[in-house]
């Protein structure tokens, strides 16, 4: 496989990966037009889930599910060393009120982890899109929520390359070449018109894409 197809097959992979990541996230907006121009500025009581016949706030495309998988997602990875001197691992509970707006605020952490991971938990709740609001009764209501941000991916630092267009392939070739990324029957991948010919290696593990990079 010559070094222009192997980048090229390169982008297509990280612009799949972004494709996918734009649908799945393509719904965050879903209730932003709900209540237009909303403010909850007055006091009003604030009710816990387990109020009964309360019906608890929705996130935008599924519920708590979808609320799981958008925090997954939003929390940065810290390198945050703990009393042993490995990565500190563990999770911040933040308690928070989703409003008749349905707009998360007045954030607290409940349980701590440490300073810089306490910041990143409150960062991502801060960043929840409009949620669909509680209800009671038929009426909107205000409702404290506990939300759990789990601080458990390994930080693996990313590599930096300075390109060169002249030598890019020899900053590459290594990472293709040693059946990570890339499996070839024929010794000579240069040389198309012998042996099997290429492809992607089926059985490489994908978790391990970030310590490759």
């Amino acid at each position: 496989m010559t070094n222009k197809l192997k980048l090229i097959l390169l982008i297509l992979t990280f612009a799949t990966c972004y494709t996918h990541a734009e649908i799945q996230f393509a719904y965050y907006d879903q209730y932003a037009s709900l209540y237009p121009d909303c403010v909850d500025d007055e006091d009003s009581k604030v009710y816990t889930l387990d109020e009964p016949f309360l019906e608890e706030p929705v996130f935008p495309g599924g519920g708590r599910v979808q609320m799981t998988r958008f925090v997954w997602f939003s929390t940065e990875v810290l390198d945050v060393k703990g009393p042993d001197g490995e990565q500190l691992k563990g999770k911040v509970l933040i308690k928070t009120i989703i409003d008749r707006c349905g707009v998360a605020g007045n954030i607290e952490v409940i349980q701590s982890l440490s300073d810089q991971q306490d910041a990143e938990a409150v960062r991502v709740i801060e960043s929840f899109p409009i949620m669909k609001p509680a209800s009671l009764d038929g009426y909107r209501v205000k409702v404290e929520m506990i939300i759990p941000v789990y601080f458990t991916k390994t930080y693996v630092p990313k590599k930096k390359y300075d390109f060169d267009d002249d030598d890019w392939g020899d900053d590459w070739g290594d990472d293709w070449d040693d059946g990570e990324y890339y499996s070839d029957d024929d010794d000579d991948d240069d040389d198309e018109s012998e042996g099997t010919g290429g492809g992607f290696n089926p059985n490489y593990n994908w978790d391990d894409w970030d310590d490759d990079w």
